[in-house]
């Protein structure tokens, strides 16, 4: 087998592994303060990311945050100072993103390449641009009163929680969608789809896990591991980022690629 070919077989070993490392998901919660903080699904200590307070704002009362994989940044959504924040997810720095005049928005969600929430006042979906123009939508009110919403990567759908307990979906053009789960959750500030199962903030100190299957309500988080990552007010918000995390086979594929490489490269200096 001729050098170049071996070359392209470690390559190949290379790519394989990139493509085959497990999803971790990291979870970051906020409260109606503008507190921020992380942790790593599986894990009871996390870190603090941010907080508005900290970049020279003031927060009214934050509903709902939403990431942007784009710029690595959680979407802050204070419904009653009408302003959407942009947070970023490594240094915690925080800016306005852009406000909403009379709507109050929150809930929150990034898809399709728009901010998409819940208006608190009309009950209805709402859409803006990252640079805070309003898109025509549907003026359907939505069953319940709804405060979540939050994207579903495996369906990628929107999807929100009413305070009836109602998991239901809903169209990127405001039209309400169908029923998805029935829940015992009476109060919901922010959902979050979270492996088959949902995290939900309730507007209390823990934040909660909610049966796939079931519908049930379990604690995920109690308020003593909130503190600890710097949430300490009213949980209000959740939302999951999905990190690659290779395994150890992964690194093992990984590895004999580049040794083929390497040995390759050395072949070739020494012909």
């Amino acid at each position: 087998m001729k050098p170049s070919w071996l070359a392209q077989i470690g390559a190949l070993f290379v790519l394989m592994a990139s493509f085959l490392s497990a999803q971790t998901a990291v979870i970051f919660v906020g409260d109606d303060k503008g507190n921020v903080g992380r942790i790593v699904a599986g894990q009871t200590s996390g870190i603090v990311v941010g907080s508005l307070t900290s970049s020279g704002f003031s927060a009214n009362q934050v509903i709902g945050l939403a990431y942007d994989s784009d710029t690595n940044s959680i979407l802050l959504f204070d419904r009653s100072a009408k302003t959407v924040y942009t947070m970023n997810a490594s240094t915690g720095v925080t800016s306005v993103l852009f406000t909403t005049s009379t709507v109050e928005f929150q809930g929150g969600a990034v898809y399709g390449g728009l901010v998409y929430g819940i208006n608190e006042n009309t009950q209805q979906l709402a859409a803006y641009t990252f640079a805070g123009v309003q898109q025509a939508l549907s003026n359907a009110t939505l069953p319940g009163h709804v405060h979540s919403l939050a994207t579903n990567p495996v369906t990628k759908t929107l999807f929100y929680l009413n305070n009836a307990g109602a998991l239901r979906s809903v169209g990127s053009d405001g039209n309400d969608g169908t029923l998805l789960l029935s829940t015992s959750n009476s109060s919901a500030e922010d959902v979050a789809y979270f492996a088959g199962n949902y995290l939900v903030a309730t507007y209390d100190r823990n934040l909660y896990l909610i049966d796939g299957s079931a519908g049930t309500r379990t604690t995920y988080l109690t308020s003593a591991e909130l503190t600890g990552i710097g949430v300490t007010g009213s949980v209000s918000g959740v939302v999951l980022e999905y990190i690659a995390v290779p395994e150890p086979s992964t690194w093992a594929m990984m590895l004999v690629g580049l040794a083929v490489i390497a040995w390759v490269g050395f072949r070739r200096r020494v012909s």
